[in-house]
């Protein structure tokens, strides 16, 4: 996806919030966006919106001199969505689909996300997103979620590469993971995650605390960006992104900067941007699961 001029102002937001988190002083925090309007004129707007928020949070990291300023935040994600995380897995064991539950709840675990809301409340707000969500998703064309479609690509599937977006939101990866891996014997998942620290994007540790280093493979794409911009991953996370049968991508970040890839994706993530909508002819908190193959490019 392109870069809009309405997202702009968003840079500049996050720049503001996280250099406020890391506890920089006003003058400080005053750096952080003159460093920053010096590369908007530089940034093209051919580029997806990660790889500008990749060089803003640089320069936050860079004058706060933390290696990981949303660490507190992560920890805090993590706590929430772990008490959550059995009373959901109760839920979806009762359900007459488990599948499709594991999957609806995974994607309303993409209100954890900082880089879009600032604080949030997760037990509040996950409430009111289940209490809504099936209805909501019943109501939306097959277009945007396209559930017939995952369950037929994951029935021909022996290699699955799960891209993760959030901490906190892992617990709820994890959901789904346990039932791919349920319906999935003989099939190999592997879990994603960022390769440095930005935003409150997951890392391994993230990962770890989650406990899918437990259950599948973990590995990080080699890039710190708040998305998945092949051209900056390793070498090793792109092989198994080429080979894998099937990929599932969690978030705004990763449908952002691989929504034009030349290969089949199912995009899993909440609508929390107008830009996003109008990319996607849907509304704001639209429950997504949309299908992207090279033809049908946005």
């Amino acid at each position: 996806m392109k870069t809009y001029l309405e997202c702009i102002p968003c840079f500049l937001r996050q720049a503001i919030e996280c250099a406020r988190l890391a506890g920089l002083n006003e003058e400080d925090q005053k750096r952080v966006i003159d460093r920053v309007a010096e590369q908007i004129p530089k940034f093209p707007l051919s580029s997806s919106p990660p790889e500008m928020a990749q060089e803003i949070h640089r320069i936050v990291r860079d004058v706060a001199g933390s290696k990981d300023p949303y660490r507190a935040v992560k920890e805090i994600c993590n706590q929430k969505a772990a008490v959550v995380y059995e009373g959901l897995k109760d839920i979806i064991k009762k359900s007459d689909d488990p599948l499709y539950a594991a999957l609806t709840y995974a994607i309303a675990g993409n209100i954890i996300d900082y880089g879009i809301k600032g604080a949030i409340d997760v037990s509040e707000e996950l409430s009111a997103i289940i209490a809504l969500l099936n209805e909501t998703i019943a109501g939306q064309e097959e277009r945007i979620f396209n559930y017939r479609a995952f369950r037929e690509t994951l029935e021909k599937s022996t290699t699955i590469l799960y891209l993760g977006d959030n901490a906190g939101e892992t617990f709820f990866d994890r959901l789904l993971i346990e039932e791919l891996l349920k319906i999935s014997e003989g099939r190999k998942i592997t879990f994603a995650v960022r390769g440095g620290a930005v935003i409150n994007d997951a890392l391994r540790e993230d990962a770890d605390i989650a406990g899918i280093s437990g259950i599948v493979p973990v590995i990080d794409n080699g890039s710190d960006a708040p998305g998945t911009i092949l051209e900056d991953c390793s070498e090793n996370f792109v092989k198994i992104f080429n080979d894998a049968d099937m990929i599932i991508s969690k978030g705004q970040g990763n449908f952002e900067s691989l929504s034009g890839a030349g290969r089949d994706i199912f995009f899993l993530f909440m609508a929390k941007c107008e830009i996003v909508t109008r990319d996607m002819d849907c509304s704001l908190k639209d429950v997504i699961l949309f299908n992207h193959a090279p033809a049908l490019r946005v």
